[in-house]
């Protein structure tokens, strides 16, 4: 049993470690930050993360059929709110009563704090210094134009040949998704052409589905918007995989698959066409 002098010193060491942690989540976490050896302040990270994740997922079910906000702005704001709500959570006692009286100074302040995001759009650029005078490259040039047999010689020679299952995860053909998932072949077919499923070429000839795109029996809704926006299933499948910051480090497929179809399609119309 734990006395009650251990509970007071346990709550104080975690009022501190919640004071120390605020800051570094809003500043942004890093790669190598959640490889700390302290496991309370992983804990801690890990809890941030979740309640972000939890109140931008909130934010965006609530306003996602509101045609106020343009396409970007609904995710932007969501993430916002999302990052706010950590902040708050990891404040003391104190500061928390003290910022309820004084919401409407609160909310002045977070309103001119974005805003002014807007009034210098060379914010965050590095002014580069041009010399007058340049020197001329003195390099060998790219050398002479070879053949495309011989081009495709050369790269052999240095590609490393992978397994599809090594970058696209754990994939499946026609008719092992027909046994274990109960998928007809017409209807994968089907799918396929209007590029509602993901398939990738195996070898010459056969394709084969990569398993995370399905929830409940078909495709996670959106992935055919994904594939327009990449020009191929190859291309989008490869970005649907990977942690994506712009999300908050999760990957696209885990959003489609929660049904957060806007706020992934938004985030890879910003990737691939860029304005």
């Amino acid at each position: 049993m734990i006395a009650p002098r251990d509970i007071r010193r346990k709550k104080c060491k975690w009022d501190k470690l919640d004071k120390c942690c605020c800051s570094d989540y809003i500043d942004g976490q890093k790669d190598g930050d959640l490889s700390m050896a302290n496991p309370n302040m992983q804990f801690v990270r890990n809890r941030n993360a979740r309640v972000a994740e939890r109140v931008a997922s909130k934010v965006t079910n609530a306003l996602k059929s509101d045609r106020a906000f343009e396409s970007g702005s609904l995710a932007l704001s969501a993430h916002i709110a999302g990052a706010a709500a950590v902040a708050v959570l990891n404040l003391p006692v104190e500061a928390r009563q003290e910022l309820t009286k004084r919401q409407a100074e609160l909310m002045r302040g977070v309103r001119r704090l974005v805003e002014s995001f807007g009034d210098d759009p060379g914010r965050g650029k590095i002014k580069l210094v041009v010399p007058e005078a340049i020197e001329p490259s003195k390099g060998e040039g790219l050398g002479s134009i070879v053949s495309a047999e011989e081009g495709k010689r050369l790269l052999g020679e240095l590609a490393v040949a992978r397994k599809i299952e090594d970058w696209a995860g754990p994939v499946a053909g026609a008719s092992e998704l027909s046994r274990d998932y109960g998928i007809p072949r017409s209807t994968l077919h089907r799918w396929q052409h209007s590029d509602e499923v993901i398939g990738l070429l195996k070898g010459t000839k056969k394709h084969v589905f990569p398993v995370e795109q399905f929830i409940d029996g078909r495709p996670a809704r959106g992935i055919s918007a994904i594939v327009s926006l990449a020009g191929g299933h190859r291309v989008a499948w490869l970005w649907l995989r990977q942690a994506n910051p712009v999300l908050s480090g999760r990957k696209p497929i885990y959003l489609l698959k929660q049904d957060r179809v806007d706020e992934v399609v938004d985030t890879a119309r910003a990737y691939f066409n860029p304005q």
